[in-house]
């Protein structure tokens, strides 16, 4: 499938704009404060994967509690579907007299190395299968620290069972790094190295994204720019962080959008891809993907992907929502973020559902055209391609020949639909449908050959991808 996150496979257009998909938020948190140890919050932007031996969703996160000193821990929840959680009994720590709840560990510092956890299937040694990295203070490094007992930056631990961990070990320092949020949760297929994508060390500071890989998880490479701000960007905008799944052979991100403007803070998400993983880029820039909630709801100031899981025929997008701004640091020490309702802090993980990949396509509002540029037509997949279609509206195809004309007899008018599951669209012209004989002649004496083009024309719909031909097949050669 062509997905259309930019013009790449597109040869002309006219009537459409490019806009985001519509994620479908649950209408509250899938994981909110409920036990004692919670109730002052939960930041949930600690690793989440879908554990593929188990057939289990895992959770690591950060949750506080206010008394006379404000406690913080580190605790651990599963998941079958990805919508009930539950805390398993761990029997890890004890919290007022019982060791019966899901805490890992009491903490005094804001990150950890479990914001990122991966489970490494290919991993021989037992006592390594479970890889964390994240910003963390050790006494335990493989570099030298800044300064004698400040031994803080990006650290890894490893497990044999994800709940009970090695001492951190210090592998980058506060010379190079400024943060360690996010990792992609597994080996890159085109290069096997891990990926993740750290906050190089700038003065004066400023958020970007980075770029680093490491052939064994202990040794990263500096990072290198991948991501920044441009001039057509708000004064105020940085780039806190950086979500990532792969798709295919390509990748499709959440960027964290810091808006560090000390009257009105929020974090807010943009789209972002990368058809090679070692660049990204906008194909939407300042168009919010998932959007805040309104005024008074746990996401009303702040949206943190945590995690973009395919499962099915859909991909689950878990995020820490929050009704606080973050607060702002530009040009100052850092000032904390204002409440919507002071009264009511409210923090939990949300999940959004995204149908099939749409994650961004070209809309008609009212009658649009799309004509992509030569494609190969092997293998008997036929045309199909992933749409969205309002009340009222349609969908026609037609296939046009090296000249860029119509057939005869492959016109939109002899164009027959038939739409599936999630979206998916297949197009035939009577008996024909570009699938089994790759020169099918109409009955009109349109012959199709092994290079086709196609125009689809659009009234009230979007269009977010296409495919024409079986992927990764080969011409019948006679």
């Amino acid at each position: 499938m062509q997905y259309l996150f930019n013009d790449e496979w597109i040869d002309h257009r006219a009537g459409v704009r490019r806009v985001p998909g519509s994620p479908c938020k649950l209408p509250a948190p899938v994981l909110r404060p409920e036990a004692p140890w919670e109730l002052n919050g939960i930041q949930g932007h600690h690793a989440l994967f879908f554990d593929e031996e188990e057939q289990t969703f895992k959770h690591w996160y950060r949750c506080t509690l206010e008394g006379e000193t404000t406690r913080t821990f580190i605790c651990y929840a599963e998941s079958s579907d990805g919508f009930e959680w539950h805390r398993p009994s761990l029997g890890l720590f004890d919290f007022d007299g019982s060791s019966d709840n899901n805490i890992l560990m009491e903490w005094d510092e804001g990150d950890s190395m479990l914001w990122n956890v991966v489970k490494d299937t290919h991993e021989e040694d037992p006592n390594r299968r479970y890889k964390a990295i994240g910003f963390d203070r050790t006494e335990e490094h493989l570099v030298e620290p800044v300064k004698p007992g400040r031994n803080k930056g990006v650290c890894i631990g490893f497990s044999a069972d994800g709940l009970r961990w090695s001492v951190p070990q210090l592998v980058m320092n506060t010379n190079d790094m400024t943060d360690s949020d996010n990792l992609l949760g597994q080996r890159d297929p085109t290069t096997g190295k891990w990926v993740a994508y750290f906050r190089p060390r700038t003065h004066p500071k400023r958020r970007f994204i980075g770029y680093s890989e490491s052939d064994d998880f202990i040794h990263w490479s500096y990072p290198r720019m991948l991501l920044t701000p441009d001039s057509n960007d708000a004064e105020w905008l940085e780039f806190y962080g950086l979500t990532v799944a792969q798709m295919a052979q390509s990748q499709v991100g959440l960027l964290w959008v810091y808006h560090n403007n000390p009257d009105y803070s929020p974090m807010t998400v943009e789209l972002v891809y990368s058809p090679d993983g070692r660049s990204f880029f906008r194909p939407m820039p300042g168009v919010e993907f998932l959007p805040l909630g309104p005024d008074g709801d746990f996401d009303s100031r702040m949206i943190i992907p945590i995690a973009l899981i395919e499962r099915g025929n859909e991909y689950l997008l878990f995020y820490n929502g929050r009704n606080s701004e973050h607060g702002s640091d530009r040009g100052m020490p850092m000032q904390r973020g204002k409440r919507v309702e002071d009264e009511n802090p409210q923090s939990g993980v949300g999940l959004a559902r995204i149908a099939g990949k749409k994650f961004c396509g070209l809309r008609a509002d009212m009658d649009g055209l799309v004509e992509t540029k030569w494609l190969c037509n092997y293998g008997d997949a036929g045309i199909v391609a992933e749409v969205d279609i309002d009340e009222g509206g349609w969908i026609k195809a037609e296939v046009c020949d090296q000249f860029g004309e119509v057939l005869p007899g492959w016109d939109r008018s002899c164009c027959e639909v038939e739409l599936k599951g999630y979206g998916l669209m297949h197009f035939s012209w009577g008996e024909r449908s570009l699938a089994g004989k790759f020169d099918q002649v109409s009955e009109a004496g349109g012959r199709i050959g092994h290079v086709v083009k196609v125009r689809f024309h659009l009234h009230k719909a979007t269009l977010f991808g296409f495919h024409v031909g079986a992927e990764d097949s080969h011409p019948r050669w006679k």
